[in-house]
């Protein structure tokens, strides 16, 4: 599913967070059921019982998303794929493709 004009697709922005994730320790049962939103369309990770996870599409029709005000933003992650970075510059490069 091709969600921006550029090619980047949500299943490859959460394949990325997921390796991330992955990278620091956490496990596919440590990421069940996190939910991703683009846009309007959002998708769930799903633990199997073999130990695969599966991205699955949740039927949505609108977003609204209220962010708190005390929320801090963390100025050297990725605000497209949520990666971690050492720079701001290098995090606001991650994605820029992302329309």
């Amino acid at each position: 599913m091709q969600t921006q004009m550029t090619g980047t697709t949500n299943q490859e922005l959460i394949e990325k967070w997921v390796t991330q994730q992955l990278m620091n320790g956490k496990t596919n049962r440590d990421m069940d059921g996190t939910l991703f939103v683009y846009g309007n369309e959002a998708h769930r990770l799903h633990h199997h019982p073999t130990g695969e996870i599966e991205i699955v599409p949740e039927q949505i029709s609108d977003v609204v998303v209220f962010r708190k005000f005390d929320e801090p933003v963390e100025l050297n992650h990725c605000r497209a794929c949520g990666m971690e970075y050492d720079t701001f510059k290098d995090a606001i490069e991650c994605c820029s493709d992302v329309d």
